[in-house]
C-alpha cells in the first residue's frame, strides 16, 4: 500500500505539472525563435529545425515547471509577455496573429520572440528577462553572453513591433539552491543596426544549404556534475563531423 501511495502522489503531481505546462506555454509558432539564435551551438538549432525532436522526462518537467511558474507569478510591469514577430529580410513587423496564418514556406525568414517584462525606469525603457540558475555558492560576476543577445534581439523585435526603444536591459537572476534569492543585472543594449546586421548574418548561416560548424559547449561535453549529455543529436553530430573531417583530406590529397 505505501509503494501505491507513493506513487500515485507523484503521478498526480506530474500530471498538475503537465496542466501548469500546457497554460503557460500554448501553441508555438512556425518561425524562427530568438532561443534558436542564441543557441552555444547553431549545429544544434539547425538539427532542431531538420530533425525536430520532442521527449519529456523528470528533470526537463521540473526545469519547465519551475520556469512557467515563475514568469507567471512574478509579473514586473502591465507590458508582460509580450510577443513580437520581425521578417529579418524584409526588415518589417508582423503580428502573431497574421503568421499563424501563413505558410511555413512564407516564415522562412521570420523570428518570433516573447519578452518576459517592458518596465519604464525614469525616462527609459528597459528590458528584463528572469533566469532560473543553480548558484551553489559560486558567485555572478557578468551576465551569461547568450542572454544578453536575446535581449539584443528583443530590443529589435520591439523597436519595429511597437515602436519602443529599450536602450537598457536586464537578467534577473534567481538561484535555485540558495531560496530563488534575486540577483539583478543591468547593462546597455547593442545598437539596433547591429543587432539587425547579426540577424541577418545568422539566418544566412542556417539557411546556406550546408550544416553549420559545430561548438562543441557543455550542452555535449559532459563536463557537469550528473557528467549528462543534453543535446540529443550528438550521434548525429559526431558523424557529420567524421564525414567532414574525411571530405576535406580527400580534397587535400585530390
Amino acid at each position: 500500500m505505501k509503494i501505491e501511495i507513493e506513487n500515485s502522489v507523484l503521478e498526480a503531481f506530474q500530471n498538475a505539472q503537465d496542466n501548469v505546462l500546457k497554460k503557460g506555454t500554448g501553441s508555438r509558432i512556425r518561425t524562427w525563435h530568438v532561443s534558436d539564435f542564441v543557441s552555444p551551438c547553431l549545429r544544434k538549432t539547425y538539427y532542431q529545425k531538420a530533425f525536430p525532436e520532442w521527449s519529456m522526462d523528470d528533470d526537463k518537467r521540473s526545469a519547465l515547471w519551475i520556469g512557467t511558474m515563475v514568469h507567471e507569478y512574478s509579473t514586473l510591469s502591465e507590458f508582460h509577455e509580450i510577443t513580437m514577430c520581425y521578417d529579418i529580410e524584409d526588415d518589417v513587423a508582423m503580428s502573431p496573429q497574421e503568421v499563424r496564418q501563413m505558410g511555413i514556406k512564407d516564415t522562412k525568414n521570420i523570428i518570433t520572440g516573447t519578452f518576459d517584462d517592458l518596465m519604464k525606469i525614469g525616462n527609459d525603457y528597459v528590458l528584463v528577462d528572469k533566469k532560473t540558475w543553480n548558484g551553489r555558492g559560486y558567485k555572478k560576476t557578468e551576465p551569461d553572453e547568450g542572454y544578453v543577445n536575446q535581449l539584443n534581439i528583443y530590443r529589435v523585435l520591439l523597436k519595429e513591433a511597437l515602436g519602443i526603444d529599450a536602450k537598457y536591459g536586464a537578467l534577473l537572476y534567481l538561484d535555485k539552491t540558495n531560496q530563488f534569492s534575486p540577483l539583478p543585472m543591468a547593462f546597455k543594449l547593442a545598437p539596433i543596426g547591429k543587432t539587425k546586421k547579426m540577424l541577418r548574418d545568422l539566418l544566412a548561416t542556417m539557411t546556406n544549404g550546408t550544416i553549420p560548424e559545430a561548438t562543441p559547449n557543455f550542452l555535449c561535453n559532459g563536463k557537469n556534475r550528473q557528467k549528462k549529455i543534453y543535446c540529443p543529436y550528438l550521434e548525429r553530430c559526431n558523424t557529420d563531423t567524421e564525414n567532414e573531417k574525411q571530405l576535406s583530406q580527400t580534397k587535400e590529397t585530390s
